[in-house]
């Protein structure tokens, strides 16, 4: 069943195995204030997993996922967010080191699953 997701119709599920999918990088740079990345503008995809990465050896970083409440990650550290729809992420990094967002995104369908399902399977 499709879901809206900051506005977003979503008719993906995180674990579709009929949905096309490929690997995005985004490197926000030290020190660069909240910086918001945003699938649907910049891929015309929703992410479907996550990692962030804090480059930053010193200081944390905090994280955002769909306007959720922020999270912080602490120095050197990773996060693994896997099996979700993801619309935006919003990255607040360290004065002295980046922040890698590193995505598996898949295209926003206007079919569903199940659709798919029976249009490639018959």
């Amino acid at each position: 069943m499709p879901q809206i997701i900051l506005g977003y119709r979503v008719t993906v599920k995180p674990n579709d195995t009929t949905a096309e999918s490929t690997f995005v990088a985004d490197v926000v740079a030290a020190g660069a204030g909240a910086t918001t990345v945003h699938y649907p503008t910049l891929y015309r995809s929703i992410a479907i997993s996550l990692a962030i990465k804090n480059q930053d050896a010193t200081n944390p970083c905090t994280f955002s996922v769909n306007r959720q409440p922020a999270i912080t990650l602490s120095a050197g550290a990773d996060q693994n967010i896997n099996g979700q729809n993801i619309v935006s992420v919003q990255v607040t990094p360290g004065a002295a080191g980046t922040t890698d967002l590193l995505a598996q995104v898949t295209p926003m369908y206007l079919s569903t699953e199940q659709a798919r399902f029976n249009r490639d399977r018959g």
